[in-house]
This record gives C-alpha cells, sequence and structure tokens, in this order.
C-alpha cells in the first residue's frame, strides 16, 4: 500500500510540474508575442482567476493522465445505436491521447440526452498525421454505419481539430458531417509542438508549418461542415492561444480562465458545446 501510495504522489507531483513547466512557456510566449496572443475581446488577465486557472488545469492533466488506461475497457465496448437514424455525436481527441479522455464529456452529453455519442481512438501520435486523418474517417464511417445516420457531429480535442479538418478536405468525409466543434484546437499549428521529438504529427503541427499551410489552402473550413471553435486565453498548449481562432468558422467562444486540459472538464465548456450542437444555421 505504501509503494502505491509514494507512486500515486509521484504522479500527482509530475503533473504538477509538468503544468508549470508549460505555463512557463505560455508566459513566455505573451511576453515574446503580444500581438499573437491577442483574442477578440479579451479582458487583461487577473491575478486570483488566473492561479486557480493553473491549479484546475494540473487537477485535469492528473485526471487525464490516470484515467489513461480506462481505454483499454472503453475501446472494447461494441459501437452500438441507441437511436437507429439519429446523427452521432463522435468525440476525437488530440496528440498523445485516447478515448478515455472524453470520458466524462461522453457521459455528460448522454445523460443530457444525447443518445448515440461515441469516443474514439487513433495510434500511434508520432506516424503521419494524414495516416491518423485517415483513422478518424474509418471510426467516423464505421459509426455512420452502424447508427445508420446520414451525418454525424465531431467534437474534436486539440490536434483532433486540425486532424478532421483535413480528413473532411481529402479523406472522404465532406458531406457526412454536419458540425464540427473544436476545444483549444491548434488550428494554425502551435510552438509547444516544437519540443516534441520532431516526428510525424508533433513537426507537422508546428505552428505555420508546411502541413498547416497546406490544410488552409482553399479555405479553412473545408468539406460544407458547419464550424465552431472553443478555446482559452490559458491554454498552455496551443501557443500563441490565437491559432485557435478558426478563421470562417460559424463562431469562435472563448471560455477564458481554463487551461488545455480543463477544457475537456469544464462546466461552461459542456454548456458551449451543447450549444453548438444545437445552433440553427444562420440564415444567408
Amino acid at each position: 500500500m505504501g509503494l502505491i501510495l509514494f507512486l500515486l504522489a509521484l504522479g500527482v507531483l509530475a503533473t504538477v510540474m509538468l503544468t508549470l513547466a508549460f505555463y512557463m512557456c505560455w508566459y513566455y510566449d505573451r511576453r515574446s508575442f503580444p500581438e499573437q496572443a491577442k483574442l477578440p475581446g479579451e479582458q487583461p488577465l487577473r491575478l486570483l482567476p488566473t492561479i486557480v486557472g493553473i491549479l484546475k488545469e494540473a487537477a485535469s492533466l492528473t485526471v487525464l493522465v490516470f484515467s489513461y488506461p480506462l481505454r483499454l475497457i472503453h475501446d472494447a465496448s461494441p459501437a452500438r445505436s441507441r437511436h437507429h437514424g439519429e446523427a452521432p455525436v463522435i468525440l476525437v481527441h488530440g496528440y498523445g491521447g485516447n478515448s478515455a479522455n472524453f470520458l466524462l464529456m461522453q457521459w455528460r452529453l448522454k445523460w443530457r440526452g444525447w443518445s448515440n455519442v461515441y469516443s474514439v481512438s487513433y495510434t500511434p501520435p508520432h506516424i503521419n498525421a494524414r495516416k491518423l486523418a485517415q483513422q478518424v474517417t474509418d471510426h467516423v464511417e464505421r459509426i455512420l454505419e452502424s447508427t445508420g445516420a446520414e451525418k454525424a457531429n465531431l467534437v474534436c480535442h486539440s490536434m483532433g481539430g486540425p486532424l478532421t479538418r483535413y480528413a473532411l478536405k481529402n479523406l472522404g468525409l465532406a458531406g457526412k458531417i454536419d458540425r464540427v466543434v473544436t476545444l483549444g484546437s491548434p488550428h494554425y499549428g502551435s510552438r509547444i509542438a516544437g519540443l516534441f521529438p520532431p516526428l510525424g504529427a508533433a513537426a507537422q503541427l508546428r505552428y505555420r508549418s508546411p502541413f498547416i499551410e497546406e490544410l488552409a489552402e482553399g479555405g479553412d473550413c473545408p468539406g460544407g461542415a458547419r464550424y465552431f471553435s472553443i478555446f482559452s486565453n490559458m491554454d498552455n498548449f496551443v501557443l500563441p492561444v490565437s491559432t485557435a481562432v478558426l478563421d470562417g468558422a460559424e463562431a469562435n467562444i472563448h471560455v477564458p480562465y481554463l487551461g488545455h486540459c480543463a477544457l475537456l472538464y469544464s462546466n461552461r465548456v459542456m454548456d458551449q458545446v451543447e450549444h453548438c450542437l444545437l445552433a440553427p444555421r444562420q440564415d444567408g
């Protein structure tokens, strides 16, 4: 028992230190590139909410790490339709994550009345982003076949956003997706990706990389889907934070004082996700 408690404490300490390290990068980026760090309508940061936001992010990263093995159970669950023909909500995780990242949001959506909610995994993160996007495509097509629905709605965290956009643009998902809701997605890349080994998706997700520039050619919102981007001024993985603002999206929604992982567990974000999924189509 003592060893288990020691390992748990060590894990918590590691996630706290990692959170602080990434917030040092976040602070440096804001000071070095103030124009790129600006968000539409953002108010100056206040000290107490900023500290609380950092604590929430550390707690969220800890939950994310310790829930990681639950993928073994979650991915083994069969994809079945509760309401045949109803458009499914498919949850797409970010770099290095898996389907367990969305366990809480998946439960919340089902509790709020969304019947066909699925969380998917794609691996491994170090391979080419185009291959990961193909995995996303395969998951979507399999779930559409299972549910009998014509279109799906996607909620994408972090790298899941650019992968979904690539799949809509190049891999045959055009016309099969109604809405894409992204959470803290680096639509124009992130400088944080430069801290990871320069392999596959990590290199391709660097700020303004060739892959990112290619993805933006012909429009940032491909495939005929409706796009919504939810982001935060305290996202410590998306640098500069303005890279989460998606040009051409139907709505860019700022939920302040939340870190990158905290977006997955926030009630405020959950409310905005449901609002996006229910938003009537704008005229014109």
